[in-house]
């Protein structure tokens, strides 16, 4: 076969990158390359919220059970891609934490591509006992070997912000300690917002399922600590959010439950609702369990599911309803959500879907809506008729976001609702 053989041209630090790791094992299987093969997980091209070291660091984790049970290498790379350096592995066993990984990123564009397929940009799989693949990754790797040597000098030249476009001090464990002191005690009632899930029926009705009460951590942040980015450090940032959980459920608690009008939900960390906080909320709404509905990020799920199913066992045996928030509909077609056994399942709403979708992935999505039920799916960030249309033409029912806002003041004018 040809000689793919290239000389690194890293300087000889003391610890190599991840990039220059890739490209060394790269040589060292040029000559004998039968049972290997790569795959290239392109997160470098997620959108920018999408690519916090927090959910970097549960995307590798998706590949656990792979590299330990099989001759496998994930290499972590500086722009956040992943590759993996497989030998003498099924390629079904590579299935499932793909797929995890798919519905881990699923609001994201870059997810939409059905796999293999032209449009698939989220991952290049290479067959290295090919020669043209062989060749194609190899030259791949000399790439990100090149694109991080730029980096790295980048940041020498001009200085790297690890905060990206957010200004403001770095949040550090020095300054976490003042910055969750002022959380605790700063007054946060009037943060609390509240947005309306509804029900649509036919002839222009519709009733409200809950109300979801909510923080802004922009806004919050500008009153707790303008001068620090606390969205700087995804661990930290997460110990705050635990507080913020904390905080609202302290101001639920009071509610008067027998006058609300509407059921309400709130968006909780797995951690909270495991923690002393949740306990003490519960003395107090244990009586109006049913009319509570706690949403869990998949992230959040993904991260440590064993904790998830204790939790949404605990909460449903209770008599709280549990909703999973953060899916994209064009996710369902890798996922089905029912196995999750949640009350509800929130997907969110893009644009972008009108662009047109291939009809085996329509009837796969209708497919997994119907596994959830009409009543248990909610299309949220829904901001046109538009949207509320497609969704319908799923099987979706239910709806959030500003434009159902806007449709719910109407109702409510018209004494509809």
């Amino acid at each position: 076969m040809a000689d793919f053989r290239t000389a690194s041209s890293l300087p000889n630090n003391e610890k190599q990158s991840e990039e220059s790791l890739l490209l060394d094992q790269a040589n060292r299987i040029a000559d004998a390359p039968k049972g290997y093969f790569a795959v290239h997980v392109h997160l470098s091209e997620l959108r920018p919220q999408y690519r916090q070291p927090h959910y970097i660091r549960i995307a590798a984790r998706s590949f656990d059970s792979l590299t330990s049970a099989h001759e496998a290498t994930l290499y972590i790379l500086g722009n956040a891609d992943m590759v993996l350096i497989c030998r003498d592995v099924p390629i079904n066993d590579l299935d499932p934490p793909v797929v995890k990984l798919r519905s881990l990123f699923s609001e994201d564009p870059l997810t939409f591509g059905a796999e293999g397929s032209l449009d698939d940009r989220f991952t290049t799989w290479y067959d290295l006992a090919q020669a043209a693949d062989f060749g194609s990754f190899l030259a791949a790797a000399e790439g990100l070997v090149a694109a991080a040597e730029d980096r790295a000098k980048k940041a020498r030249e001009e200085g790297d912000s690890p905060h990206g476009a957010m200004r403001g001090e770095a949040l550090t464990p020095g300054n976490l300690t003042e910055v969750n002191g002022r959380l605790q005690g700063v007054r946060i009632e009037d943060l609390i917002h509240q947005q309306s899930a509804v029900e649509v029926f036919s002839g222009g009705k519709g009733d409200v399922v809950f109300q979801e009460h909510f923080v802004s951590m922009f806004n919050l942040r500008q009153r707790i600590a303008p001068e620090i980015n606390i969205f700087s450090d995804a661990w930290l940032f997460q110990y705050l959010t635990e507080t913020v959980d904390r905080r609202i459920l302290s101001v639920l608690a009071q509610s008067d439950f027998v006058a609300m009008r509407d059921d309400f939900s709130v968006n909780l960390n797995i951690a909270t609702v495991l923690s002393p906080g949740f306990q003490s909320f519960h003395e107090k709404a244990r009586k109006h369990a049913s009319r509570v509905v706690i949403e869990i990020q998949i992230i959040d799920i993904f991260a440590d599911f064993p904790a998830f199913t204790s939790a949404r066992d605990w909460l449903q045996g209770h008599g709280y309803r549990v909703l999973i928030d953060g899916l994209n509909p064009l996710a369902l077609q890798f996922f089905d959500p029912g196995i999750l056994s949640a009350d509800f399942v929130k997907v969110a709403w893009n644009p972008e879907f009108l662009a047109g979708i291939p009809d085996e992935r329509v009837t796969d999505m209708r497919q997994a809506v119907e596994s959830v039920g009409s009543h248990g799916m909610i299309l949220s960030r829904a901001d046109s008729e538009a949207a509320v249309e497609w969704a319908l033409g799923l099987g979706i029912q239910r709806f959030q976001g500003h434009f159902i806002d806007r449709v719910v003041d109407a109702m409510i004018t018209k004494g509809i609702i």
